[in-house]
This record gives structure tokens, C-alpha cells and sequence, in this order.
């Protein structure tokens, strides 16, 4: 299964959203490649992410969760 990183990273040119925490996510040496929310959710909290990021972070987890529970 894919960690969450490498799912998102499959949206990086896509003019959404999405794409662009996908860019930000790409330059970001330190951003945890794992498959639980909880890491990746005190990694962003720990770095004082915006508002913005962590609304489109929380859905786009749903849809990796969800598509990659089968």
C-alpha cells in the first residue's frame, strides 16, 4: 500500500488544491512518508501549517484512506 506522500504526490500537477500541498509536500525533505494520519497530522501541527493546507490535507486524507482500504 502506498504511504500517504507517495498517493498525494500522484496529484502534483493537477490545478487543485490537492496539487498544490502535492508541491509543497515534494520540497519538503522532512514531511513523513507513512501511511497514519496521526504522524503526518503532528508534523503539520508542529510546523504551524495554515488553515488553508490543513483543511485540504484533511480531506485528501479521506480519499487516500478510502481508496486504499480495499
Amino acid at each position: 500500500m502506498l504511504t500517504y506522500k507517495e498517493w498525494l504526490l500522484k496529484f502534483i500537477n493537477v490545478d487543485l488544491p490537492i496539487g498544490d500541498i502535492a508541491k509543497e509536500v515534494s520540497v519538503d525533505p522532512n514531511f513523513p512518508n507513512v501511511k497514519d494520519y496521526e504522524s503526518i497530522f503532528s508534523y503539520l501541527e508542529g510546523n504551524h501549517t495554515s488553515d488553508s493546507f490543513m483543511r485540504v490535507f484533511e480531506y485528501s486524507y479521506k480519499m487516500y484512506f478510502d481508496s486504499t482500504q480495499k
